[in-house]
């Protein structure tokens, strides 16, 4: 309906965030620019916050795409209400680690190989979390330690 009223080609409303709609404004601008500096720079953790609704995770998509653009390994965390095992498992199916996804030993050590291979490539393997405000505070140690 409102795709012929305002003469819209595609829809502008989905489930997931569709980087193309995304208005950058200036801010929106410098956060994307201080992702991608925190990735480049390897500054460990780069923390995106706002308000509810002004295109945290549009943002997040936008980074996804540069990090394809530049062939960056990357896993994605889209559902931050997941217990350790299931952290382990999503970040093994991202990075296509090849491993017992189910063994958290297993998933360790094929991650441990992929980040010497990479760093030794000179290369940089992110990890993006959406929404991680809402992690169990044992997913968040996992990720800390």
């Amino acid at each position: 309906m409102y795709n012929a009223f305002f003469g819209l080609r595609e829809s502008p409303f989905n489930l997931s965030p569709d980087p193309s709609f995304l208005y950058r404004s200036r801010v929106h601008e410098e956060a994307l620019a201080n992702l991608i500096y925190g990735v480049q720079t390897r500054k460990g953790f780069v923390v995106l916050t706002g308000e509810v609704g002004t295109g945290k995770t549009t943002l997040l998509e936008c980074l996804r795409d540069y990090l394809e653009e530049q062939q960056c390994e990357f896993a994605f965390i889209f559902n931050s209400r997941i217990t350790p095992s299931q952290f382990f498992e999503m970040v093994a199916h991202d990075l296509d680690l090849e491993c017992d996804r189910k063994s958290k030993t297993d998933v360790l050590f094929a991650l441990n190989a992929l980040l010497v291979q990479k760093a030794s490539e000179g290369r940089t393997t992110v990890l993006i979390v959406d929404e991680a405000h809402n992690l169990e505070w044992e997913v968040l140690e996992e990720i800390l330690y």
